[in-house]
């Protein structure tokens, strides 16, 4: 980092904030600031929930597939053992999203089996990609990483799976973002988001490096939200904003309104 006293300020404390940025720390500011203090100013994490723990479960079961490590019958069944695992207080909704996975997987194996096998750094952990975002305007310099899905080196393709129950008609801001970095980082590379629900898969392309532009403006906001305000000061002044990142979050809803 270079010239963002704000956000080094935070950092400096040593309560969440890594000495970089990335599209999801952005992301969060810009979706959910009450969030985002207990994430960035009090290191406190959110719990999974069913359609979380089922994307994680599906994108286990993909990877083990494409790299052949097991067959698309074992990875599916290993994608469904590892979702039971976890711990859910909806039953109802545990039970529903089980239903989903296989369906998810077949989809995203069958479009993507014919790219080959996907190139993972050592120990199968995902490819970092990191660069610099400079505002030439406001004179500072801000390290942004990002972590790579899929990457075939021998097509020069980078693949980010999205499951969902519905593909969207156009990528949100967000994922935008998200694809952005990736397509920075990954300059001669094309980066494509597979957006795979339990009945199709399609390709998203949309939004390019501009967004980082748009970006900028938010980290400008965040540097002086940081430098104006301590996480103790911004938790007493900014309302909870009480969505779906709350859901199942009472203890982290009464945190954040107490003293």
């Amino acid at each position: 980092m270079y010239n963002l006293n704000g956000i080094q300020k935070w950092i400096d404390l040593e309560c969440g904030f890594q000495p970089h940025l990335s599209a999801s720390n952005i992301n969060l500011f810009k979706n959910n600031l009450s969030m985002w203090i207990l994430r960035y100013g009090y290191d406190k994490l959110t719990y999974s929930s069913p359609s979380m723990d089922r994307g994680t479960a599906c994108e286990l079961g993909i990877v083990s597939a494409l790299t052949e490590k097991l067959t698309l019958k074992q990875a599916t069944n290993q994608a469904i053992e590892y979702y039971n695992d976890q711990v859910h207080t909806d039953h109802d909704d545990h039970v529903k999203q089980v239903a989903y996975i296989e369906p998810i997987i077949k989809n995203a194996y069958d479009t993507l089996v014919e790219f080959g096998i996907p190139e993972f750094d050592e120990g199968d952990r995902q490819q970092k990609v990191e660069f610099e975002l400079v505002d030439h305007e406001q004179n500072w310099v801000a390290d942004i990483i990002g972590y790579l899905d899929l990457v075939y080196p021998d097509k020069g393709l980078v693949v980010d799976i999205k499951t969902t129950l519905r593909t969207p008609p156009v990528m949100s801001w967000s994922h935008q973002l998200q694809r952005a970095i990736y397509q920075t980082g990954k300059d001669n590379y094309s980066v494509k988001f597979l957006y795979v629900t339990p009945k199709a898969s399609t390709f998203r392309e949309d939004g390019d490096k501009s967004v980082l532009e748009q970006a900028k403006v938010y980290v400008n906001k965040m540097n002086y939200f940081c430098y104006t305000l301590s996480p103790s000061q911004a938790k007493r002044c900014i309302p909870l904003q009480d969505d779906f990142y709350f859901n199942g979050h009472q203890d982290l809803k009464e945190f954040y309104n107490g003293h």
